[in-house]
């Protein structure tokens, strides 16, 4: 098929993982930028944001670089990451070619933002948390869907690492995430421990002792895979609006071969089974009861990240997730229903 993937690309993105991945499944591909890749770490993003936000009419000008875009690919699927166009520009998206058109939402109900999704007119929402599909089905009787995020069967494996790589990335505990006070609460509890916290940015505006564990290191690909190889233990902890929802995180590290300790939710036991693929915590006390348990057992440490390991790779994996939507689309099972729209018919 000829698939166009719009999302932000920089490293590990989402829309970046789903374009390589149906590159590497045979389909051709195109990978539509929404925004500026250099603007992903810089406030030169947030302060377009604000302008588009602002003023509508700069919003749609913007975004009808995506129209142009699938005018010109023709393609058979448009898979939109995230939630950020319009339903004015979702619109112009429908007539600019016969694809079929549908949005893969991979963050929290809270991010939803101006519910540009809701009012659109897509062929299918796609959505990581249970609590949205069901909602969303039963109030707006939208085409809904369960599908959670994944882990890049290429990127997230595990890795031999030197001698100096060891040096660099190994500690006892390790994240890599954004920080927000609700999550340094929880980890403030290790602050005497040898903890590593990557990520592009800690907040000016946060107080916390944390911020001694901060290299200032985002972390993605195969650097991802060394950071979370290197750490006897890999923290897990998940946005409280994440309701019957995992994350991202939570599919790379066990793809990666490392030993998680995860915040418990109830979408947990369906993807990998409590305390024998993931060790699960509910309070703070809890998760430091089995981080000094477990630094002190790596034998078993080891035998949990095996087993997780394995079941990252057999189902969740970018490829799995990607081809179940094709089967909700119908489009593995009826070929023919794809069509390129001919020259003689496409948008003048």
């Amino acid at each position: 098929m000829r698939i166009l993937v719009a999302g932000s690309y920089y490293a590990d993105s989402f829309a970046r993982n789903i374009a390589e991945t149906l590159e590497r499944m045979g389909h051709v591909v195109l990978a539509a930028e929404d925004a500026s890749t250099f603007w992903h770490f810089t406030s030169w993003k947030k302060t377009w944001r604000i302008l588009e936000r602002a003023f509508p009419s700069i919003e749609r000008k913007h975004q009808r670089g995506m129209v142009r875009a699938i005018e010109a690919f023709q393609p058979n699927l448009v898979v939109i990451t995230y939630g950020q166009y319009s339903p004015q520009i979702i619109h112009e998206m429908r007539h600019a070619s016969e694809a079929k058109l549908v949005a893969w939402y991979p963050d929290a109900l809270s991010n939803l933002g101006r519910q540009y999704l809701l009012a659109s007119e897509l062929d299918a929402w796609f959505f990581k948390d249970r609590y949205m599909v069901e909602k969303f089905r039963a109030d707006l009787e939208l085409n809904a869907h369960y599908l959670p995020q994944a882990c890049n069967s290429v990127q997230h494996r595990r890795v031999e690492l030197t001698e100096g790589e060891r040096r660099k990335y190994g500690c006892d505990l390790c994240t890599s995430s954004n920080m927000y006070y609700y999550r340094a609460r929880i980890l403030e509890i290790f602050n005497d421990y040898d903890l590593k916290i990557w990520g592009a940015s800690f907040p000016r505006w946060l107080v916390s002792p944390l911020r001694a564990h901060y290299p200032g290191m985002y972390v993605a690909d195969g650097e991802k895979a060394k950071a979370f190889n290197a750490a006897k233990i890999v923290l897990n902890t998940m946005h409280y609006s994440e309701i019957e929802a995992v994350n991202q995180r939570l599919f790379e590290t066990t793809a990666c071969g490392a030993f998680v300790i995860t915040e418990w939710n109830p979408a947990l036991p369906e993807l990998f089974e409590p305390e024998r693929e993931v060790v699960t915590f509910r309070t703070r006390q809890e998760l430091k009861e089995k981080v000094d348990y477990f630094l002190a057992h790596p034998e078993e440490r080891q035998q949990i990240a095996d087993r997780a390991y394995a079941r990252a790779h057999r189902e969740h994996t970018f490829e799995i997730r990607l081809t179940r939507m094709f089967t909700v689309l119908r489009l593995a099972a009826d070929p023919t229903s794809l069509r390129v729209r001919p020259a003689s018919e496409q948008p003048a």
